[in-house]
């Protein structure tokens, strides 16, 4: 089974962002909008509509809003602000947070002036926390598979495909902006990771078809080659644990619900996905993906050890 992305515009259609935008000027009581502003209190992101529209000015146009002279909205104009001024303010922010190490997400809630203005002045977040002797997180270090295993995580709680400004603590372990830096855009995060589930896994693979040659597996007869055959035996088994690729491809199959009661975290806050074998690896069953079906913790514990 190959899992693909949906486009953009089925996620949020463009007249939703420009409702947005309409809505959050109209809370202001303004004919215009900053991009801080909209970031305080939009639905989404300024960068999502920069992206989308091509430019902020854009969005703006479409939502029958103008433009600003600082779009930005910070007071001062962001490009001649000393450097010296830039550092103050991140090691006040983080004399704030009582943390040696600040977010860009805690520094757009404190801070003077934005985030992306220090990214651009000195070359990249980590390298603004460095001029301001401020520790970096190990997250930037953070390997793909990681990455991968968080998208895996919120998509499972959501029931769908993240959307970029739902990358955000406690749902996301994560950052948005972690992504970004990592692989350039959000779409590229989710593209890669996509890439990855929908690649074999060329162990997994082997096991099976050795498995599936001598009858072992799903299949009922191993019991029959064993009685007639002592010597057929299976030269490997899966891992009794699927691992997330697996469990993102079987859950993604069930609609990210339970196939016995049809509990979901779409419908039933709290409600835990497992992955459960039908025939139990303990009874010969093995772990791929016909054997392995999507239940809730509920319907996972009452079932115990039995089949079916």
């Amino acid at each position: 089974m190959k899992f693909e992305l949906l486009d953009p515009r089925q996620q949020y259609p463009d007249s939703e962002l420009i409702e947005d935008l309409q809505i959050v000027a109209k809370k202001l009581g303004k004919n215009t909008l900053k991009q801080r502003e909209y970031d305080k209190y939009g639905k989404f992101s300024y960068q999502t509509m920069k992206k989308r529209f091509g430019s902020w000015e854009k969005a703006l146009n479409l939502a029958g809003l103008e433009l600003g002279k600082r779009p930005w909205g910070g007071e001062l104009s962001e490009t001649r602000i000393p450097e010296e001024q830039l550092i103050e303010d991140l090691k006040r922010v983080a004399e704030i947070v009582s943390k040696t190490s600040i977010s860009m997400s805690e520094y757009e809630e404190y801070g003077k002036f934005g985030t992306s203005a220090i990214c651009k002045r000195f070359g990249g977040w980590n390298n603004a926390k460095k001029a301001a002797n401020l520790t970096i997180g190990r997250l930037y270090n953070t390997t793909e598979e990681a990455f991968f295993e968080n998208i895996l995580n919120v998509w499972e709680k959501l029931g769908r495909q993240p959307k970029y400004h739902e990358i955000v603590s406690p749902l996301s372990k994560l950052n948005i902006s972690s992504y970004e830096r990592k692989f350039g855009t959000w779409r590229k995060a989710l593209e890669k990771f996509v890439e990855y589930m929908n690649s074999k896994d060329d162990l997994q693979e082997e096991i099976i078809v050795e498995n599936r040659n001598v009858g072992v597996g799903l299949s009922k007869e191993i019991n029959v080659l064993e009685k007639n055959d002592k010597t057929v035996k299976p030269k490997k088994r899966t891992n009794r644990t699927a691992n997330y690729r697996q469990r993102f491809k079987v859950m993604q199959r069930d609609g990210f619900k339970c196939v016995l009661c049809g509990a979901s975290p779409v419908n039933i806050p709290g409600c835990v996905l497992n992955v459960d074998h039908i025939i139990p690896w303990s009874k010969g069953g093995e772990t791929v993906e016909e054997n392995l079906r999507t239940l809730c913790s509920a319907c996972n514990q009452g079932r115990s050890n039995r089949d079916g």
